[in-house]
């Protein structure tokens, strides 16, 4: 059966296969409120308008390379792979200072820096670098790279050039990206030319790199006319009191720019109508360049489109801070809404909104160039904020009565079980629906993951969410790290105190490690580098550093087990390298868990692929993991992308193998994909913790985005784990909830339309870190289960809530219309984050029950949050 739904499970795999590095820009936008005493238009009748104007090509050439010259220090360049980087002041090309590129390992290993959202299909980009080398052969070729998508199967050599050792040498040239392109990450690096194996002396050389440029050339549709100003005034017009002219004083290029003077308002400025050339639900880029001369040392400028022929309808579509006396730069991405009044359209350019204004101030003159407004080119899709990832009113995949997946407000994958005082804490893989531009879900590319979800329980069916811990990325604590990927946590008692460690992955290309006093944080990164990445001794050939578990022994010892991949000649892998890949490692770790100790041993696991797993039981060493998809299999061997386990009375082996302990998940549910296991004992019961889609499917995007599951785990007389059986029953709940101490919202057993985020409420565990339950409309609903109200039962409900809306909080029993005890009402707190705690009487209930808190209130709007609640308990 596994060898017929084979290319079933392999469909949902594609994008973990290769080495993948991200890092997300985010584009943010200001508000304006315009003071302009129009009147409120009547609804006006909206005619179908012509929308194929001929649009004039405007080239944008905009820099995308930032800190090209490495004046400004490291950021934002990243290593790509096992580089080592620093800003040196020993050689520069012009300026100061250069980027000097150590400690490579293979010849794609150099700088790297990401321009994911800056490109765009079909978009043609004109780019130089130049490079010196001090030490090796006379002459060397080198490479200008371009990678589209998270596979290095779509990276691009966009040029070479052969530099003279000793002698600063240029690459440089221009590149189309293909309209095809996989845009969901996009990064430019330099390398020497591929040679495999790689002489450290003839290939792996120091350089130096200067001067990178990457300039967008490209020509973009543009609906706006005479949009340079070099064809007079027409048909630009003045918005408000503003008076326009063209002036050849100033121009950001050509002769002329637009002189904007005598403002009375902060919305004064220079227009456009484009009236009849839009259409609604379709995405549109925008561009203008600003100067100023006269006023503060900076000021932000809008750039606006009003709809209709109200300044109801004004919408800032972006602003940016401009620097006086230099030319800055407004741009952005636009949807124009589906409601969207197109009896009149217009863009136009202002300051910020102020009121009254400061003619000084607010109210100066300024200078505008090159103003496009035009259909978009393909491009990445922005880091939005999306609701609930689903808006309905019944449960999905995690059903009333049901316990697996453990949660289904949001996905989580590569579960790693730390049981520790009481309570069991799942660190997740924050998997996370990606967009298009035009808001479908994509498949997962996991590109842009940094961030590792924790949820925990104490009972093992009701899961608190304590939102995500920022790794990797420009916010994370590991900032020289890329990805957060499949974490593993453990925890020492060292110098008398508990100290926690999380070991992760970032990507493919290292592992990194945090610590910190509690399970949940704050958690700080201790050595600002790589734990182990391909310089780590013993780790050579290991084709993937990544997916981490880590062991500490009775006697304190800590172990870290690590790898991945299949090797393979350029093709498909041949039947021994599938059997045998030999990608899996163990190292052991220092006292102080954060360096290793020796040399990393190789774990010969059959068929190996990826998701090391350790964990002791009755004095033996169970080594656990996921297998690949190549190769035949005979009758004794593993399946595709099962869970199969090795023993060893060592835990740095030898290990030998034993059979599958857990099926891919498509033999249970009917939909398979990658397999992430981790094995745990707590309150004497022992389970596996391991990831499937059936979030996904239940919500019809079986795209890669996994949830997390638990199953119990039993062993047979001789220590073999005894065929596991996955099913979305889950594990019995271990205790009953106590509904008279304060229990978080987000504390859920099942759920319906709703999501969290992070709050400014302070916490239960930790003050500085707290979650709510949000995006709340009417129907929605969360429930917990086997609440025990005792003996003498409840007599009030109370519950800390913030609102701008309002609703009601309906207590039941047992269903979402089971019996009503209560109802709180909620009023209005004066905003989001304006905490109340507002408490009504219940009808007396005592014994064991499933509560359910239904949701209410009018209209489309957020109704409330809901932080925590508590019942009070009768006398």
């Amino acid at each position: 059966m596994i060898l017929n739904n084979r290319q079933k499970i392999m469909g949902t795999i594609i994008a973990l296969l290769a080495i993948i590095v991200i890092v997300v820009f985010a584009i943010n936008s200001g508000d304006s409120t315009p003071d302009v005493d129009d009147e409120v238009a009547g609804e006006p009748e909206v005619e179908e308008v012509e929308t194929d104007e001929e649009m004039t090509p405007t080239v944008v050439n905009k820099e995308l390379i930032e800190n090209g010259g490495f004046e400004e220090g490291e950021s934002p360049w990243l290593n790509y792979r096992s580089a080592q980087i620093e800003v040196t002041d020993e050689e520069a090309h012009s300026g100061s200072h250069s980027l000097l590129v150590t400690d490579r390992v293979a010849t794609v290993d150099g700088p790297q820096q990401h321009i994911t959202e800056k490109v765009r299909a079909g978009g043609t980009y004109e780019f130089s670098a130049m490079v010196k080398y001090v030490d090796g052969p006379d002459q060397k070729g080198f490479n200008f790279n371009i990678q589209n998508g998270p596979s290095w199967e779509n990276i691009d050599v966009m040029a070479s050039s052969t530099i003279k050792k000793g002698e600063w040498g240029l690459i440089e040239g221009t590149y189309t990206i293909p309209e095809d392109a996989d845009l969901s990450q996009n990064f430019i690096f330099i390398e020497t030319t591929y040679a495999n194996p790689a002489d450290p002396e003839t290939d792996l050389m120091d350089f130096y790199v200067d001067d990178v440029s990457f300039v967008d050339i490209s020509e973009r549709p543009n609906l706006l006319k005479n949009s340079d100003f070099e064809d007079g005034l027409e048909p630009w017009t003045n918005y408000g009191d503003a008076s326009i002219e063209v002036t050849d004083k100033e121009s950001y290029s050509g002769a002329n720019s637009l002189f904007i003077s005598d403002r009375q308002l902060t919305t004064n400025g220079p227009k456009q109508d484009i009236t009849g050339m839009i259409e609604t639900e379709t995405n549109y880029e925008f561009s203008a360049w600003i100067k100023y001369t006269d006023g503060p040392d900076e000021k932000e400028f809008n750039y606006n489109i009003q709809h209709g022929s109200s300044w109801e309808g004004i919408e800032v579509m972006a602003s940016s801070t401009i620097t006086k006396g230099e030319w800055g730069l407004i741009e952005g991405t636009y949807t124009v809404p589906e409601d969207a009044d197109l009896s009149e359209t217009f863009i136009f350019l202002e300051t910020s909104y102020v009121d009254p204004a400061d003619p000084e101030v607010d109210l100066m003159d300024f200078y505008v160039d090159n103003v496009t407004f035009g259909k978009s080119l393909r491009a990445a899709p922005k880091g939005e904020e999306h609701g609930a990832i689903h808006e309905g009113t019944d449960a999905v995949a995690k059903l009333p009565g049901k316990h697996n997946p453990l949660i289904s407000h949001k996905f989580g994958a590569d579960p790693n079980v730390l049981a520790y005082d009481g309570r069991v804490y799942v660190y997740l893989t924050n998997d996370e629906y990606e967009y298009d531009a035009l808001g479908n879900v994509i498949d997962n590319t996991y590109a842009g993951i940094n961030t590792i979800t924790v949820i925990s329980s104490e009972d093992m069916v009701n899961w608190t969410d304590h939102g995500a811990v920022p790794v990797a990325g420009p916010n994370g604590k590991a900032q020289w790290a890329v990805n957060s990927w499949a974490v593993a946590v453990g925890v020492k008692e060292i110098d008398g105190q508990d100290k926690f460690f999380m070991y992760f992955s970032n990507n493919g290309s290292g592992i990194g490690v945090l610590q910190a006093d509690s399970p949940l944080g704050p958690w700080e990164d201790p050595i600002g580098r790589p734990l182990i990445d391909g310089r780590t001794p013993g780790t050579e050939g290991v084709l993937w550093i990544f997916d981490p578990d880590i062991l500490i022994d009775d006697n304190g010892d800590g172990y870290l087990y690590y790898g991945g991949g299949v090797p393979s000649n350029g093709g498909e892998p041949t039947q021994e390298q599938a059997e045998r890949p030999q990608t899996a490692r163990v190292i052991k770790l220092s006292d102080d868990m954060i360096a290793t100790v020796g040399e990393a041993q190789l774990i010969d696991s059959p068929f190996h692929f990826e998701s090391s797993g350790i964990h002791k039981y009755n004095g033996k060493y169970y080594y656990t993991y996921s297998t690949n998809f190549s190769g035949d299999r005979g009758e004794d061997d593993p399946g595709y992308a099962d869970i199969a386990y090795m023993m060893s009375d060592h835990p740095m082996g030898p290990f030998t193998y034993q059979g599958v302990a857990l099926r891919n998940g498509f033999e249970f549910f009917g939909v398979g994909g990658n397999n992430h296991q981790d094995f745990f004992e707590f309150n004497g019961h022992s389970y596996v913790a391991y990831h499937a889609q059936t979030l996904g499917d239940a919500l019809g995007t079986v795209q890669g985005y996994r949830s997390p599951h638990i199953n119990k785990l039993e062993y047979d007389e001789n220590g073999r784990i005894i065929d596991i059986i996955a099913n979305m029953d889950g594990v019995e709940q271990l205790t009953n909830l106590n509904p008279y101490q304060r229990v978080e919202a987000e504390t859920i057993a099942w759920s319906a339309g709703i999501k969290t985020e992070e709050s400014e409420a302070p916490g239960s565990i930790l003050d500085e870190l707290n979650l709510h339950v949000t995006d709340i409309h009417n129907g929605n609903w969360v429930a917990v289960s086997q609440v025990d109200f005792g003996e003498n039962g409840a007599k009030s409900f109370k519950a800390n809530v913030a609102a701008t809306v309002g609703g009601a909080i309906e207590v039941r029993l047992g269903s979402t219309d089971g019996e009503l005890i209560g109802t709180l009402e909620v009023s209005p707190t004066g905003g989001e984050q304006e905490w109340e705690v507002m408490e009504t009487d219940v009808t007396s209930v005592s014994g064991v029950h499933d509560v359910y808190f239904i949701f209410t209130g009018q209209g489309e709007e957020h109704l409330f949050n809901f932080d925590y609640w508590t019942f009070t308990e009768a006398n």
